[in-house]
C-alpha cells in the first residue's frame, strides 16, 4: 500500500474521530498500545470514555489479511473496544462508475421503504447501501468515481461534514451488518427502525446532491 495513501487516510481519520470526541494516536508506541494486542501494532488507536477503537488501514495482501484476522480475534474479547478497518485499494483495480440520475436515486429510495414494509429489512439494507454509495458519488464524484468500501465512504462523508457523528455511527454499525450478511451470515438481523433511520439519511443526502433529471438510467 502506498505510504501516501495510508497517510491521507489517517489524517482524515484524525479529523473525523476528533470531531466525534476521540483522542487519536497515530502509530502508537508500546506504552499506548493496549496490552491485549500483544506484539501487534495497529496503525492508530482512538480513545473515548464510552468506546475505544483499534484502527488498521488495510490493503489486499495476504499479510494484511492475516494481521486483520489476528486483530479482530483479540479485539472481540475486550469489552469497550472495537476494531475499525479502513481499506485502501489500488486505483487501477476498478472501473470508473457512472453518477446516477435523480429518477434512479428516488426510485431506489422508495424501493428501500417498500422492501422494509414488506418485512424484509435485511434485503432493504442492501438496496439502501447501494443507494447510499450512489448518492455519495453524486456528492463527491471525483472522490468516489471507483467502487468504495462502506467504511471509507462513511469516513470521508463524515470528515467533510456531510454526515453527522450520529449518522456516521449508525452507518458504521449497519456497514458491519451489511458485510456479514453478504458474506453468508444469514442469521444477521436488521430492525425496521434501523432501516427507517437509514432512509432518513438517504433523503437528506438526496436533497443536497446535485442530481441530474434525465429521466432515464445513467
Amino acid at each position: 500500500m502506498p505510504e501516501t495513501a495510508e497517510t491521507l487516510v489517517l489524517e482524515r481519520l484524525v479529523r473525523t474521530l476528533g470531531a466525534e470526541g476521540y483522542e487519536v494516536y497515530l502509530h502508537p508506541n508500546r506504552l499506548l498500545i493496549p496490552t491485549f494486542l500483544g506484539d501487534l501494532s495497529p496503525d492508530a488507536i482512538a480513545l473515548r470514555k464510552d468506546k475505544n477503537l483499534v484502527i488498521e488501514v488495510s490493503g489486499r495482501s495476504q499479510q494484511a489479511a492475516q494481521k486483520l484476522q489476528e486483530l479482530s480475534a483479540l479485539v472481540q474479547t475486550q469489552e469497550g473496544w472495537e476494531l475499525r478497518v479502513v481499506s485502501v485499494n489500488p486505483a487501477n483495480e476498478l472501473d470508473l462508475l457512472q453518477v446516477q440520475d435523480a429518477v434512479n436515486i428516488r426510485e431506489r429510495i422508495a424501493e428501500v421503504k417498500q422492501i422494509a414494509s414488506a418485512g424484509h429489512p435485511e434485503s432493504a439494507l442492501l438496496v439502501a447501501w447501494a443507494t447510499f454509495e450512489a448518492l455519495a458519488r453524486a456528492l463527491r464524484t471525483k472522490q468516489f468515481e471507483r467502487a468504495q468500501t462502506p467504511g471509507r465512504i462513511v469516513q470521508a462523508l463524515a470528515t467533510d461534514g456531510l454526515l453527522t457523528p450520529t449518522e456516521a455511527d449508525l452507518l458504521r454499525a449497519l456497514a458491519q451488518k451489511r458485510n456479514r450478511f453478504i458474506h453468508g451470515e444469514l442469521q444477521v438481523r436488521v430492525s425496521a427502525a434501523e432501516i427507517k433511520k437509514f432512509g432518513a439519511v438517504l433523503e437528506s443526502m438526496a436533497r443536497r446532491a446535485p442530481l441530474r433529471n434525465t429521466g432515464k438510467a445513467a
